[in-house]
């Protein structure tokens, strides 16, 4: 870890070489008069600090999981044979925003092709692997979607396609994607993954070493256009959804036995491998925006994106126990085939005693899963975990009520919409899966090398946080 706090400095020292991190090239009169400060504009002031960030990881801000005497708890969504809690909440939703994807695909439409000339290198062979992703298979664009969105929500207005910070905000979408994508190129390596998102995963293309590269030099070219954002603020706080990655990578293989069986541990993981790129993402987006830091504005873009990122996971995770079993009536289980205790279970744990031992041991023993996936249907594992990604999605509405109303906002809360009524299709759609495939065929895929990630996030066969 001490090589990202050292390569965060340097960003800092590059995209603002006056602030503290460069002390030397700022005399002390200039560091510490307030009326100095006062008198900046407030644009600049979004812009402009002094000092280093203190940033708290949003989960210490924002709930987990429901607090006792919420509303969204104690409310009973009662539902027919036929309907789901999931369907009944988003029934009750004034879903009649515009389409999400459709109102800023102008805008993405050149955005594989800027990022394929951001990547581009004197080795073809990195180049080509850096590329990979942004030349096919590249699914509906989840995350820039979301920043682009949140550009003209905190504007209020759709017509700001022309302004300098609207420009700013599109290079934060590719600097989103392009982190997001280095981390599903390190996550194949780390997991031996086949394929991602439909196709061989670049360390099958090529080889382990090649795919590491590549990861690195796209989270470099990254890093690179963050800083021409000469915004301190949002390269502290997008620099810390890197650290936010690894932290979460670590969580998942080093977790102790005790640590499986935790709620709090699996949600804090989830934030860090998912939610926390989505939500550093939207609070960036607010501050290149013109909004201060601490602005009512920059705070619910924060906690939408968190509560935004933690739904989409936990629903991840209960497709992961129904989306196959419905057409084959197996498990696609690829937490499980990882090791991984995911909210189905854990909450099934809770009820049943015998799945303890078997989270404890990573389900490593023969007939694990196969319990595992028993006891979830048996229990309220997959209920209790819709009940919590509602919680999330209720609380990401709630955000975005605090933003001026608009087309982009009401977009956003139709966009939690498909996060969680996103089933086998909908995985599908929203991350880039081959609409034509073979249904039963693909089923076997997902089944036997462990079911796409859909947070990555876009069906592929390593899933946990989120891809």
């Amino acid at each position: 870890m001490r090589s990202v706090s050292t390569f965060v400095a340097g960003l800092l020292a590059v995209a603002h070489p006056t602030n503290s991190f460069n002390q030397g090239a700022a005399p002390a009169a200039r560091r510490h008069t307030p009326a100095r400060a006062m008198r900046v504009r407030p644009r600049q002031a979004a812009t402009l600090s002094e000092a280093p960030l203190d940033i708290v990881p949003a989960y210490e801000v924002h709930a987990m999981i429901p607090p006792k005497g919420n509303k969204h708890a104690k409310k009973a969504i009662k539902t027919t044979e036929k309907e789901s809690i999931v369907d009944k909440w988003v029934s009750e939703q004034d879903m009649g925003g515009p389409e999400p994807f459709g109102l800023v695909s102008e805008e993405l439409a050149p955005f594989s092709d800027n990022i394929k000339e951001l990547v581009e290198t004197d080795n073809p062979v990195l180049s080509k692997a850096a590329r990979h992703f942004f030349e096919q298979r590249h699914g509906k664009r989840f995350r820039p979607t979301i920043v682009m969105l949140m550009a003209k929500a905190v504007a209020g207005k759709l017509d700001n396609q022309d302004t300098e910070m609207y420009m700013k905000q599109a290079q934060l979408g590719q600097i989103t994607e392009m982190i997001h994508v280095a981390s599903l190129i390190h996550d194949d390596v780390l997991d031996e993954a086949d394929t991602r998102r439909g196709g061989e995963a670049v360390h099958k293309m090529y080889s382990n070493k090649v795919a590491v590269l590549a990861g690195d030099y796209l989270l470099a070219r990254a890093s690179v256009l963050l800083a021409k954002l000469e915004c301190v603020n949002v390269v502290q706080i997008m620099a810390s959804a890197l650290d936010s990655l690894v932290q979460g990578e670590i969580m998942q293989i080093k977790s102790a036995p005790e640590d499986t069986l935790e709620m709090s541990y699996y949600l804090r993981k989830s934030y860090y491998k998912t939610a926390s790129l989505i939500c550093d993402a939207c609070k960036s987006c607010a501050i290149l925006g013109g909004h201060g830091i601490n602005s009512d504005i920059t705070l619910a873009a924060e906690k939408f994106g968190y509560h935004l990122g933690l739904a989409y996971q936990i629903i991840d995770d209960i497709l992961d126990f129904t989306a196959t079993s419905e057409v084959l009536g197996k498990p696609a289980m690829a937490d499980v085939s990882l090791g991984l205790a995911t909210a189905p279970v854990l909450y099934a744990a809770q009820q049943s005693k015998q799945l303890r031992p078997v989270i404890k041991r990573r389900f490593k023993e023969e007939g694990d899963a196969e319990l595992a996936y028993e006891l979830v249907m048996q229990t309220d594992g997959v209920v209790k975990a819709q009940q919590l990604a509602l919680f999330h999605a209720q609380s990401a509405v709630d955000a975005l009520m605090e933003l001026p109303p608009s087309d982009a906002q009401r977009a956003l809360i139709r966009l939690t919409e498909v996060v969680l009524t996103r089933r086998r299709e909908g995985r599908r759609a929203i991350m880039g899966r081959d609409a034509a495939a073979d249904a039963p065929a693909e089923a076997a895929v997902c089944v036997g090398a462990g079911l796409l990630r859909v947070l990555g996030d876009g069906g592929e066969p390593r899933r946990s946080g989120g891809g």
